[in-house]
């Protein structure tokens, strides 16, 4: 019977461990895929925000 529990045991913390890789794989994945997208996206808006600044400074002269 002891057998039995230490063969489940090793294979349930087999289990474990496989889960473990692929959720640490997956979430490794799921970064490098969506960085250049967050990259892109802080850019346009960097630039949006700059061509709104750009385009009403006479505005900022005029408050200032």
């Amino acid at each position: 019977m002891e057998e039995f529990f230490l063969h489940l045991w090793d294979e349930i913390d087999d289990l474990i461990g496989v889960c473990r890789h692929v959720a640490a794989v997956t979430a490794a994945e799921v970064l490098a895929a969506s960085a250049p997208v967050i990259s892109a996206t802080s850019g346009a808006l960097l630039a949006g925000a700059a061509t709104l600044l750009l385009s009403h400074r006479q505005l900022f002269a005029v408050l200032a």
